[in-house]
């Protein structure tokens, strides 16, 4: 990301805030919503929620500035092509570091275009840059205090303007004051949905969980089919399902996805296991284990009784494949967390 380059303008020693900020599932929990998002960039339909990340260390520790206090990231994706809505809400220590921050993106990145305002200070900047097939980077760089919310609008063939990401900057910086103020809190995830995912043990260290609207699974497996995979949940009744994040304890850089998704039938949740894995082969002991080329992360599926679980291990950074750290905590956590889910 362009801001991050920035941060090396300031100063590199952590400061002393008299706030913690906003935790990561506040945020998340008054984060932007698919209502508030497609008014403005169109096709309703297609536009689905992806997984969140809670960027609380230790999560790729190496590499979060050390004046930051935690960063959470929301994702939206439109369904059939790679046009994408990527926000980043960074806690730093201090309101005044923040501002300083933004100073620094702004000498480095240059002019801001005209936009709306948004928050305490809004900067708007759009590039083209050479990789991806949604190459058209429209983004906002909001202040809200002591966060900076960078909200990036990925296109396949024309920016987003500056205007159109500015509406949505404005809802953006409008509900984390809300959270700021306490007037948002999320929701306590209830004891049956912890319970079901993956037992506390020496491999992952949870970041945070919630449950998600059922077509963020189909973002989050990468469906080639991803109409035709939410259909079919929808009409096995699923809405919504179990969701954690975690970080990989031998590797901080590997972020480790987990989902359960509970059927009505064992039939059910095996039809979708076997949708989900493809080609990939079935253990003695009924799990799918492997690498996919494609997204260049380790998947692990299995089945308890009607439920599915599926654990994916993948690199914090956008587009680099996981390491094989991924590997070792495969099968020790798979065998716990089925013998967890069976109980």
């Amino acid at each position: 990301m362009l801001a991050i380059a920035a941060v090396v303008l300031v100063a590199c020693t952590r400061s002393t805030g008299t706030s913690s900020g906003a935790k990561p599932a506040d945020i998340y929990a008054g984060a932007i919503t698919l209502a508030d998002l497609t008014p403005v960039v169109g096709d309703s339909s297609n536009w689905w929620p992806g997984p969140p990340t809670f960027g609380v260390r230790p999560l790729d520790t190496a590499s979060m500035p050390p004046q930051v206090r935690s960063e959470t990231i929301v994702r939206f994706s439109r369904v059939g092509t790679a046009e994408n809505l990527f926000t980043l809400y960074r806690v730093w220590d201090t309101t005044s570091l923040a501002s300083a921050v933004m100073s620094s993106y702004e000498t480095a990145l240059g002019t801001s275009l005209t936009g709306p305002k948004a928050g305490d200070q809004v900067l708007y900047y759009q590039q083209q840059v050479q990789y991806g097939a949604a190459p058209y980077m429209t983004m906002a760089y909001i202040r809200v205090g002591q966060t900076i919310i960078q909200s990036t609008w990925s296109r396949t063939d024309s920016f987003g303007g500056a205007g159109q990401l500015g509406k949505i900057a404005v809802k953006i910086a409008s509900r984390l004051k809300q959270v700021t103020a306490g007037k948002v809190h999320a929701t306590p995830p209830v004891t049956t949905d912890t319970e079901m995912l993956p037992p506390a043990g020496p491999y992952l260290t949870l970041l945070g969980s919630t449950r998600l609207p059922i077509e963020a699974a189909v973002v989050m497996v990468h469906s080639a089919s991803p109409d035709a995979m939410a259909t079919g949940l929808r009409d096995a009744g699923l809405k919504t399902f179990v969701f954690g994040d975690y970080t990989l304890d031998n590797d901080t850089h590997m972020e480790v996805r987990t989902g359960v998704l509970e059927f009505g039938s064992v039939a059910e949740a095996s039809a979708w296991m076997d949708e989900v894995r493809g080609t990939n082969q079935l253990t003695s002991d009924g799990f799918a284990a492997y690498f996919d080329d494609l997204t260049g992360q380790y998947f692990l599926l299995f089945l308890a009784g009607t439920k599915a679980a599926v654990f994916i291990c993948r690199s914090v950074a956008e587009g680099e494949s996981a390491s094989r750290s991924c590997e070792a905590p495969i099968a020790p956590v798979g065998a716990a967390w089925k013998s967890s889910l069976s109980g």
